[in-house]
């Protein structure tokens, strides 16, 4: 477990827990072992999966958050945090990076009117402060995926629309999550957090629900995305099956030739005739360069 406690506008090491003005960072099983007065269940939820959610008790907060590494950026850890008014407690089983670098970032040096409800934003905050450029990124991708559909490109695109779909798909998930937690901390059923505090908060509602919007609106951009793939593979298709039909109508005369002259009737004059088979190997080359001309003037080939 560590501690930190706000000593003359800076976070300072300390080694005693649960005071006024502290920050502790810990796992659930330090958090039982120090005898933590909060409810036993909640202990267990902020070491097991689930979804993210606020919950109101009896002088405090306990919230619930499913959230993003930087490292691993496309798998969540679960974190609980409990509210006190004069206290906070990050909880997890992972060490989160976005809980560390607020710390750091506080302690490296002071900060003015420095207190817990700043240090929760800032925690916030943090959750989100590159994901703008993350998604322009993914704009940018599911632009060059565009690009490459509309020239023509002979690659199986599909793999990669599905992969730019899950990775939105996740990023709905997390700010819905966040959206959820924000709104109900501006509840602020307890009364923990002051009313300038709560302006922060809805500061942070915003952007993510900014966020999510941007996601939903690249959502649309990369099904329409596979759309026009769609549409160019279907294009594909309909050109194959206008050459087969093109082929199939050329040797359709050839076959009836075939058929004709196949009968062998007793009284077939070409069948005595000494140029009968040179005759007939000339008119099937007329046929198919007459069927050939003709599909080129109707640009059929």
């Amino acid at each position: 477990m560590k501690c930190y406690q706000i000593t003359e506008e800076t976070l300072k090491e300390t080694e005693t827990p649960f005071t006024p003005d502290t920050v502790c960072v810990c796992t659930p099983d330090e958090l039982r072992d120090r005898c933590f007065n909060a409810a036993p269940h909640t202990f267990e939820e902020c070491a097991n999966p689930g979804p993210a959610k606020l919950e109101a008790y009896d002088g405090y907060d306990f919230i619930l958050l499913n959230v993003v590494n930087d490292n691993e950026r496309y798998l969540t850890h679960r974190i609980g945090l409990y509210i006190m008014p004069d206290f906070i407690v990050f909880v997890s089983n992972w060490e989160n990076k976005a809980v560390l670098d607020v710390l750091d970032v506080f302690a490296a040096g002071k900060t003015s009117n420095l207190n817990i409800t700043r240090i929760l934003y800032a925690f916030f905050n943090n959750l989100t402060i590159h994901d703008s450029e993350e998604l322009e990124a993914l704009e940018e991708e599911i632009s060059d995926i565009e690009e490459r559909v509309m020239e023509g490109a002979s690659e199986d695109f599909i793999k990669d629309i599905v992969t730019m779909r899950k990775k939105l798909m996740f990023y709905k998930k997390y700010y819905e999550q966040l959206l959820d937690v924000a709104e109900s901390i501006e509840e602020n059923s307890n009364g923990i957090l002051s009313s300038g505090a709560l302006r922060y908060f809805k500061m942070f509602t915003s952007r993510v629900d900014r966020l999510n919007r941007s996601v939903l609106n690249l959502r649309d951009y990369i099904t329409q995305v596979r759309e026009a793939y769609q549409s160019q593979v279907d294009i594909g298709l309909n050109a194959i099956m206008k050459l087969f039909t093109v082929i199939t109508a050329i040797f359709l005369p050839l076959t009836l030739l075939v058929g004709w002259y196949g009968m062998n009737f007793k009284n077939m004059p070409e069948l005595q005739w000494r140029y009968g088979y040179a005759f007939v190997a000339c008119l099937s080359v007329g046929v198919v360069v007459f069927c050939i001309l003709y599909f080129k003037k109707k640009k059929m080939l």
